[in-house]
């Protein structure tokens, strides 16, 4: 089959060099054939419920379209030859293709598109130009020549499963196609654009006169997806969009074009509700400290600066089945937040600072705490986080496009994220903190310190008291988080009587959090501040867990504290010793099953408590539910995002 291009242009050439593939990528333009393959064909007809596809506006903007037939219906597209199909569509006001396709005049339609089968994560390219469009009402017939396909890796697709929703009634509900310099967008676009676990990117190039014969003006479509919440919007000017790239299959024909044509698109779809987001606006790539200045620890990101969007009810005529799960990709890295975003209590450090394992506590067989001492001091609040580099110790992890045994390796920094568990209330900040953390099955750094954990502890178990003769020191990346207690509440600055209510929900190794507010509030000398606790602990190892508790209420301080803990776990167990003498207000309850809203209206004044939640997303989610129940916004509830 013959090569759909010459070679890369200049724009593809560019972002590869800065990233340092135009060695390996120099002949991989040859995978982009000039006309479909068999299975190419097969697949976009007989497998395909929708299409996404991008369309130039009048002023050569790029916009990303949603294609489908009038049910929702697999089989709206046709083949007739290797280098044709044929799209009987339906379409709405607002999704910008009918617009751009009527408003060409007798200029040829680019039209580029990526055929996605959601249940199965196949997925493959084509890119060409309209040769036919006639519209028939709310429906139309699109031709289109294909003279580029290739095939695509599946690696952050999102397994959805959709039905047919064919009852659609489209409705505009904010268009604003030429945003002036102070706008904005709206809030609720914005929670949109947060929530999404999906996007669809529309590119362009076009070609300057001494490139066109060898590489031809076009559009480029794209996906890209993520954990829910990987794309951010600044919130300093509302409009600027943040899409970090994950490691890909290296030919950068996305970037490329951005490179060449500093244009993109990118469309939203609400799958649950049908709803419609199209984005368009002026872009470029960020490479390096330039990206990490934005997102800290992104290496390459696209920033879209929207110059137009149009958002659209109940249109896309293909719902989420209901009682289906999102299987989210395994590639997926955790959320990384911009820089203005991050809390003022975090740092990175700009000076390199080390941490080296200084002791080991084991507390089960996948449960340890490990206590770390620093090169210099550093200031922690209490529910913050440690986020550290391991390549020192695990290697800087090589280049791969695919891994199936372990798909989390292949966009692997060695940088980790642990909610420190101990408390330190100095002003003048501390050299040593420690982390209670799990091991997860198969992970990369956790892995590593349970096997030398296991290791010492059956040759050399005195060693776990002191680590130091090993050496094993890292890098501490900064410190982070806001999901802590503030300081001058535990202070002795401030003297004003008053009385904190809360609400602590911790699942499993959640409580890490709560392990270090509880030691610090143990540990104050504050004895203005009357602390009322409701603890709530879900956990399948309460005799494992619990005892964390008890240690962290045997600080030196005396203040006042009423701490009521609730256990909730379905085997039976027996509850720790209280500290004795009970210096404190301390009571343990027992309860079996999930946490309800019957339990929770059951406590004193549960909606002016204020409300903390750390544990898997199954847990966070279940909670937040049941106190929404109760008339209390998930938006005015601290979470720890419990995403490492």
């Amino acid at each position: 089959m013959a090569h759909a291009v010459a070679g890369w242009h200049h724009g593809e050439r560019n972002i590869q060099k800065k990233l340092g593939v135009d060695g390996p990528m120099r002949q991989a333009y040859t995978w982009i054939d000039a006309e479909m393959p068999e299975q190419h064909r097969k697949f976009h007809t007989t497998c395909l419920p929708f299409l996404p596809v991008t369309t130039l506006d009048e002023s050569g903007r790029p916009w990303s379209s949603i294609l489908a037939g009038s049910q929702g219906e697999i089989g709206f597209i046709s083949s007739p030859s290797y280098s044709d199909i044929r799209m009987n569509i339906k379409t709405w006001d607002g999704d910008p293709f009918l617009k751009n396709v009527k408003g060409c005049g007798s200029k040829k339609v680019l039209l580029a598109g990526i055929g996605i089968e959601l249940s199965t994560r196949r997925r493959n390219k084509l890119a060409g130009y309209i040769t036919s469009f006639e519209p028939q009402g709310d429906t139309a017939r699109v031709d289109v020549l294909v003279n580029q396909a290739i095939g695509n890796c599946p690696k952050y697709i999102n397994v959805r499963d959709l039905e047919p929703h064919p009852n659609t009634s489209p409705s505009i509900v904010y268009e604003n196609l030429r945003l002036g310099p102070a706008d904005r967008l709206p809030d609720d676009l914005i929670a949109l654009i947060h929530s999404s676990d999906t996007t669809f990117l529309g590119t362009s190039y076009d070609a300057p006169t001494d490139e066109v014969a060898f590489y031809p003006s076009h559009v480029g479509q794209n996906h890209r997806g993520g954990r829910p919440g990987f794309i951010r919007v600044r919130p300093s000017d509302g409009r600027t969009v943040v899409l970090p790239d994950y490691s890909g299959n290296r030919l950068m024909t996305s970037l490329g074009n951005i490179e060449a044509t500093p244009l993109a698109s990118l469309t939203f779809i609400d799958f649950k509700n049908g709803h419609i987001l199209y984005l368009t606006g002026d872009a470029r790539t960020l490479v390096g400290q330039d990206a990490h200045n934005l997102m800290p620890r992104q290496n390459v990101l696209t920033t879209v600066n929207i110059s137009g969007y149009v958002y659209v009810r109940d249109a896309f005529p293909l719902r989420e089945r209901p009682g289906s799960e999102v299987i989210r990709s395994p590639y997926s890295p955790p959320i990384r937040l911009l820089a203005e975003e991050i809390s003022s209590g975090s740092v990175t450090f700009d000076k390199d600072i080390s941490a080296t394992l200084t002791s080991i506590k084991q507390h089960s067989q996948d449960l340890a705490t490990f206590t770390w001492e620093t090169s210099s001091p550093v200031h922690i609040l209490p529910g913050q986080t440690a986020v550290m580099d391991f390549t020192s110790l695990l290697g800087a992890q090589q280049y791969a496009h695919m891994a199936p045994l372990k798909p989390s390796s292949v966009n692997d920094d060695r940088i980790r994220t642990w909610t420190i568990s101990s408390s330190h209330l100095s002003s003048e900040g501390t050299s040593q903190y420690s982390l209670t953390m799990r091991e997860k099955p198969g992970g990369a750094v956790t892995g590593a310190l349970f096997s030398i954990t296991r290791k010492i502890a059956s040759v050399r178990p005195e060693l776990l008291l002191d680590t130091r003769v090993l050496g094993l020191a890292v890098k501490l990346v900064g410190i982070a988080g806001d999901f802590h207690l503030e300081r001058p509440l535990l202070g002795t600055e401030d003297t004003k009587p008053r009385t904190v209510s809360m609400l602590w929900a911790a699942g499993g190794i959640g409580i890490t959090p709560f392990l270090s507010m509880l030691s610090a509030i143990t540990s104050s000398l504050n004895d203005h501040v009357q602390w009322d606790i409701v603890m709530i602990v879900s956990t399948r190892e309460p005799e494992i867990l619990l005892p964390l508790i008890a240690q962290a209420l045997q600080g030196p301080g005396k203040p006042n504290l009423r701490l009521r803990i609730d256990a909730f776990s379905h085997d039976d167990f027996t509850t720790p010793a209280l500290p004795s003498p009970n210096t404190f207000d301390v009571t343990y309850n027992k309860h079996s099953g999930r946490i309800t809203r019957s339990y929770l209206s059951g406590i004193s004044d549960v909606v002016k408590r204020t409300a903390y939640v750390c544990g898997p997303e199954g847990f966070e989610r279940h909670v937040l539910d049941v106190l929404g129940d109760l008339g209390i916004p998930s938006a005015q509830v601290k979470r720890e995002g419990f995403a490492y």
